[in-house]
């Protein structure tokens, strides 16, 4: 009788194989124009929209006003600002919410964005203004690339984090010189946050994700490409 501990496998499928949602382009393409209109409202000041929506360090911290950590993230400074974050966000967001959930996807981006303004803004000036989707950008960065690396383990860890660096430098390095306007540190700070929140999803979630994977049984003589199971 052949020994199952004895036999060779390799990872055929992951969970990242499989078709994402159709529901997720749509989901976002909705969330994007939402975001879109509000900050149309911002620039034309319907509703004093540009009185109550951007967010301070002392509207915020000094005021109290915390909600603005969060309607901030629906303001943005001209229409290049809007489209840079808005392209951004619906391909994330469409990967995410397609693999991951389109309500936990879009709630805890949500969510992350408001904390990282939180965070942010308490360094920064008294009456400077902190706009736009950049954290949420960045936090669905952060999440997707900290998942990949879990999860496509057809390829080594090195390939993965090959990968994974390739695509944060080609997405988030700055593709002009530095801009005093611009918040590097709302990026960096929803990128490590995104990476926490991919490695937090993954530890709940290690048996569902692992469940979609597809191991095949080899002959002995294709062992050398064979895929041994790994721990993570």
């Amino acid at each position: 009788m052949e020994n199952p501990q004895s036999r060779t496998f390799v990872l055929r499928e992951t969970l990242l194989s499989q078709r994402p949602d159709p529901l997720a382009a749509v989901a976002m393409a909705l969330a994007s124009f939402a975001v879109t209109v509000l900050s149309l409202l911002a620039w034309n000041d319907v509703i004093g929209a540009a009185t109550w929506m951007p967010a301070s360090r002392g509207a915020v911290w000094g005021g109290q006003e915390y909600w603005r950590a969060w309607t901030t993230l629906l303001v943005h400074g001209d229409a290049k600002h809007l489209l840079s974050n808005i392209f951004l966000f619906f391909i994330l967001g469409t990967f995410l919410s397609g693999y991951f959930g389109i309500s936990l996807v879009l709630g805890a981006a949500f969510f992350a964005g408001g904390v990282v303004n939180l965070v942010v803004l308490a360094g920064m000036p008294l009456q400077t203004q902190l706009i736009g989707l950049s954290g949420v950008v960045f936090w669905m960065g952060g999440a997707w690339l900290a998942l990949y690396c879990f999860i496509d383990r057809k390829r080594s860890r090195t390939q993965r984090g090959i990968r994974a660096l390739g695509v944060a430098l080609a997405l988030f390095m700055p593709a002009e010189a530095f801009d005093p306007s611009v918040s590097y540190r709302s990026h960096l700070v929803g990128f490590l946050l995104g990476v926490a929140a991919g490695i937090l999803y993954f530890a709940v979630f290690k048996k569902s994700v692992r469940a979609a994977e597809v191991w095949e049984a080899v002959p002995e003589e294709d062992e050398t490409s064979a895929t041994t199971p790994e721990s993570l």
